[in-house]
């Protein structure tokens, strides 16, 4: 029979090993968390691609503002609508105005052939009165229609344009959409979207950082103070 040192000595070696494996257990548990936080969080931003570029995008704020944001977007889509009517007018409030942004969009025009017409006769805009093309960005979204009928023609544009900006030659724009005069500035957007890994619409870049989710106002707030405390 063990005498009661020995039961002692078994009794505080079995405590010690359970202390251990509480210990172990809880290390574990912790670990776990903090793995799912990380993850969570860098699901929130990703580091693009580098092939972002700003040169002959359009672009409202100062340019000598430190921190880029880039949407790229559909005139048909409704989300990239809501980022247009929710979101940014509060950025445009709290950071462009404020000369802390510059904000550029940039076409993903994919929904319907009707897309690549509404983003060529943006380009078309553009082209003629660079400072017009936000108002033919606000208008457009403005008016948008069912993203699954064929809504965005050259004739329902240049209606709009005629009405709504007219410092632009809105039969010069007509003119450039039926004949896809800017088609390949389009298909060069869409393809660096494509090359970003751009995945939907409306997507949002920070200085090179790919949001997940474009309609989120406080994770967009929050990546570009942490950009503007690295200036």
């Amino acid at each position: 029979m063990p005498s009661k040192n020995q039961r002692n000595k078994a009794n505080k070696s079995k405590d010690l090993l359970q202390i251990i494996i509480l210990v172990t257990v809880l290390v574990g548990f912790i670990g776990v968390i903090a793995f799912a936080y990380l993850s969570k969080d860098s699901e929130s931003v990703k580091q693009a691609e580098t092939q972002i570029s700003y040169e002959g995008q359009p672009m409202i704020g100062d340019a000598n503002a430190p921190v880029k944001v880039m949407e790229f977007g559909d005139y048909k889509c409704p989300s990239c609508k809501e980022f247009h009517d929710s979101i940014y007018p509060q950025l445009k409030k709290d950071y462009i105005d404020t000369g802390k942004v510059q904000f550029y969009f940039t076409n993903y025009q994919f929904l319907g052939e009707d897309s690549i017409t509404a983003g060529i006769g943006g380009e078309s805009v553009f082209k003629q009165n660079p400072s017009a093309f936000w108002k033919y960005y606000d208008v457009v979204y403005a008016n948008q229609q069912d993203k699954h009928t064929e809504w965005a023609t050259p004739e329902f544009l240049t209606d709009l344009i005629k009405k709504n900006i007219p410092e632009v030659d809105a039969e010069q724009v007509k003119k450039d959409m039926e004949n896809k005069t800017y088609l390949k500035d389009v298909e060069a957007d869409n393809e660096m979207a494509v090359t970003n890994n751009i995945q939907r619409v409306p997507s949002i870049v920070i200085n090179g950082k790919v949001l997940e989710n474009g309609l989120d106002y406080e994770n967009i707030k929050k990546v570009i103070e942490e950009e503007l405390n690295q200036k």
